[in-house]
């Protein structure tokens, strides 16, 4: 089955515009299924606060053929910023729902025959419809700050790539602190994700939506942050 990895790579913003807008190389990069690279931004940040967006951090995910693909990638990559010490995470995906051009190959099943017991991973990719963006942005904060403040959640990151790609990616404590939140079904949970899918069902947000669920494998270098998102091995 395919693997997905995600990065966060830190360096001058100049560099990050220059690889969001522009990287045709990686179309040719061995056993690179699909890509895609994105800022960065704080969850539940104001939309218009310039401290939402961490334009010196770039995001990169990528779906592989195979795990040494990506290692051969990192070894010699095609543009420099690559080359720069970050970090990332090696995931397999185990459910899907949606779907999302380059995404759609992957043999990712619509059902689970079985779900990790520990650490799970949760990541959305979206193509906003321009004409729902404030439409979105009202339902979409108050959803980033319930997964922001949810105790089952370890870790949260948005991204986005101008003018309408976007991207979620959280870590939680297992699968049954992500579908609570999802669910809104206790006080803990909040409600706010919820009442966003009733939204989107009688209006889509997005061209293309589709969400993943992927069971953590390894991480590698430093989170910016800086902590690990796994237990030490």
């Amino acid at each position: 089955m395919p693997l997905f990895s995600y990065h966060v790579i830190e360096a001058p913003a100049h560099r990050v515009a220059l690889r969001l807008m522009a990287a045709g190389k990686l179309k040719r990069v061995p056993g690179l299924l699909h890509s895609e690279r994105l800022l960065r931004m704080r969850m539940g940040a104001p939309v218009l606060a310039p401290t939402r967006y961490r334009f010196g951090s770039l995001i990169f995910i990528g779906l592989w053929e195979s795990e040494a693909h990506l290692d051969e990638f990192l070894a010699a990559p095609p543009y420099p910023i690559f080359q720069r010490p970050s970090y990332h995470l090696r995931l397999r995906a185990y459910r899907r729902w949606g779907s999302y051009r380059g995404i759609d190959q992957a043999e990712v099943p619509t059902q689970a025959e079985s779900t990790p017991s520990g650490q799970v991973v949760g990541l959305t990719l979206a193509r906003l419809r321009l004409s729902q963006t404030l439409r979105f942005a009202r339902w979409g904060r108050p959803v980033e700050a319930q997964v922001r403040d949810h105790p089952g959640m370890l870790h949260g990151a948005v991204s986005f790539r101008p003018f309408n790609t976007f991207s979620t990616f959280s870590v939680w404590e297992n699968e049954e602190a992500m579908l609570g939140m999802v669910r809104g079904r206790a006080e803990r949970d909040g409600s706010d994700h919820r009442k966003a899918m009733i939204e989107r069902a009688k209006r889509p947000f997005h061209h293309e939506f589709i969400t993943l669920r992927l069971e953590p494998l390894s991480e590698h270098g430093a989170w910016p942050d800086p902590r690990r998102l796994l237990p030490a091995p």
